[in-house]
This record gives C-alpha cells, sequence and structure tokens, in this order.
C-alpha cells in the first residue's frame, strides 16, 4: 500500500476543474455568438425583401391600401351642373372675343414685347450705374485722402498775426529741455 495516493490526486482534481471551466466558458461564448448571428439575421429587413419578394411586395399594397383614405362618389346636382354650364359658357365667350380682338392684339403684343425687353434690360442698366457709381466715389475719396496726406499741415498765410493759443499757455513756440532758457 502507498500513502500518498489522496494527495497527489488533489491537483488533477483542479486542473481537470479548470478545463471543464474553459470548456463551458468557450461553448457559452459560440452559444451567445449564435444567438447574436440569429437576432440580427432575424431583424434584417433586406434579408425578407429578398428571400420573400412577391411577399414583400404583397405587404406593401396592403398597407398603401390601408394608409390611403378612400374617396366617396359624389353624385352631381342639378345646380352644380349649372354652375359647370356657366363657367364653360364664360370661357367659351372670352375665347371668342380674344379671336376677334386678334388683330388689335398684335400691336398690344408688340408694345407688350418692348416692354419686357426693358423690364429685362433696366435692372442690368441701374446694376452698372450704381457700379459706376461707386468706383467713381472710392477713387474720388482715395485722391482726397492722397492729397490730404502729401499736403502736410495747413500754411497761415504771411501777415496775419497768430491767434493766441488760450489761457495758461505761452504765446511763443514750446520749448523742450535743451534748447536753452531765455
Amino acid at each position: 500500500m502507498k500513502w500518498g495516493w489522496g494527495v497527489s490526486t488533489v491537483p488533477n482534481e483542479v486542473d481537470d476543474i479548470r478545463r471543464q471551466m474553459a470548456e463551458i466558458r468557450r461553448v457559452l461564448h459560440e452559444d451567445v455568438q449564435g444567438v447574436v448571428a440569429t437576432a440580427e439575421a432575424a431583424t434584417d429587413w433586406r434579408r425578407y425583401l429578398t428571400a420573400y419578394p412577391w411577399v414583400s411586395l404583397g405587404a406593401a399594397f396592403a398597407v398603401g391600401y390601408f394608409i390611403v383614405p378612400r374617396g366617396h362618389p359624389t353624385v352631381a346636382t342639378a345646380a352644380e351642373l349649372s354652375k359647370v354650364q356657366a363657367v364653360v359658357r364664360d370661357t367659351r365667350d372670352q375665347v371668342v372675343e380674344a379671336a376677334k380682338g386678334e388683330s388689335q392684339g398684335k400691336s398690344r403684343r408688340k408694345k407688350g414685347l418692348i416692354a419686357a425687353g426693358l423690364g429685362m434690360v433696366a435692372p442690368l442698366v441701374v446694376k452698372a450705374a450704381q457700379s459706376y457709381a461707386l468706383s467713381y466715389l472710392e477713387q474720388w475719396m482715395l485722391q482726397q485722402q492722397q492729397g490730404a496726406a502729401h499736403a502736410g499741415p495747413p500754411r497761415e498765410p504771411e501777415g496775419r498775426p497768430r491767434p493766441s493759443p488760450g489761457p495758461g499757455r505761452g504765446a511763443g513756440p514750446r520749448r523742450g529741455p535743451g534748447f536753452g532758457s531765455a
């Protein structure tokens, strides 16, 4: 009889349990991946369209039939028919009058074409005039600024006395330090 046979099996049992747990985790992971793939396939509407095109088309028609409101057929009354006949008569009279006045309409049409042409050209002319005026004004302002910058301070005419600088200031030119004292 050997004494140590129970001690040597304990590490083997722990290793067996670890292997079994690893196998269970692997199988569980595969099962979860399978469930996820099945759920994705079940919710993919494109798969149903390609697998069952005629059923999908029928379902679309059925949904459209129930969504679109039904129109009720109306029966025209005598009053409504008389209104329609009156509108038709008025329209016919207008067409006849327009045909009679076509000779007068040619001169009107010429005037209308001239007015339409002026209507299209007038905004272009106004825009061009605005652009020209703006350009002229910008050039004039630029010349005024350049002329003022080159001219320097305004000169006083000779022979006129200078105005006094105001209270608290001397009448003579200012002198800073280093110009000597009077």
